[in-house]
């Protein structure tokens, strides 16, 4: 068994074969009543299969999918199939490949679990490092999907970061340099480190209101109209910032229309 993506979980490699040598010590000795049998691709195992059935992956890979993601991929000495032998709410298991499987009667199995001391003991410590394993997975995904769709802009002193008159689809924030709000070709405002803007025309559909000019060289991240309202559960802060931002602007437009009368 081993895990999707380009960077392991903690402990994961070190977890993952210690299953497959649970799996061969539960095995020993075990009386398989029913042939091996062979796919070539696979949407669903158990659309072929009672669910009193697991299976003992003999070659190829089988995927555990969950919401069209693939949380793990079996190879040859997994045993899979264990939740959907209990009757419990399961991953699907399929493959696009050849795949050889053993099937393994539950009731069997368990018997011959249970006949053994040394085979309970093995299921037991099965049972926890698959738990164990699971859980450090669903937390790598939970993670994954909190984390924002931002990117990091770099513009020079007198770029335009926004056009007035744009559609919205974007938020923005400083983390370097400064910059200058322009309406109509007049300045009304200043823009510094930590500052949101562009944040007001994404809410309201409308189109920008402001151009924002780099008045320094700037470095900025924008991030995706969807992904703005995760970006504020995973850093509270920006929420806080973007109250501060508006409030100043509120107060600064009330000064420059008070000076104007």
């Amino acid at each position: 068994m081993y895990q999707n993506g380009t960077e392991p979980a903690t402990g994961f490699e070190a977890n993952s074969p210690r299953l497959q040598q649970l799996a061969r010590e539960m095995l020993l000795g075990f009386a398989y009543t029913q042939n091996t049998v062979t796919f070539e691709s696979v949407d669903d195992l158990y659309e072929h299969f009672d669910e009193d059935t697991l299976f003992l992956v003999k070659d190829g890979i089988i995927n555990i999918c969950s919401n069209e993601n693939t949380l793990f991929s079996c190879e040859e000495g997994d045993l899979i199939g264990i939740s959907q032998s209990f009757h419990l709410p399961s991953p699907t298991l399929m493959t696009d490949g050849y795949v050889e499987l053993q099937p393994i009667n539950r009731d069997d199995f368990l018997l011959h679990i249970y006949n053994d001391k040394r085979r309970q003991h093995c299921w037991s410590h099965y049972l926890v490092t698959l738990n164990s394993l699971l859980t450090e997975r669903l937390g790598a995904l939970s993670k994954e999907q909190l984390k924002p769709a931002a990117g990091f802009l770099n513009f020079s002193a007198g770029d335009t970061i926004i056009q007035q008159g744009d559609d919205a689809d974007m938020v923005y924030t400083i983390i370097s340099g400064n910059a200058d709000v322009i309406v109509d070709g007049v300045s009304v405002g200043e823009l510094g480190e930590d500052e949101v803007f562009g944040a007001m025309a994404v809410f309201t559909g409308e189109k920008r209101s402001a151009s924002i000019i780099a008045s320094t060289a700037c470095t900025v991240m924008a991030v995706p109209q969807q992904d703005f309202t995760v970006l504020i559960k995973a850093q509270p802060q920006a929420a806080v910032n973007l109250i501060e931002n508006l409030a100043r602007r509120i107060n600064m437009m009330n000064q420059q229309v008070l000076e104007q009368h």
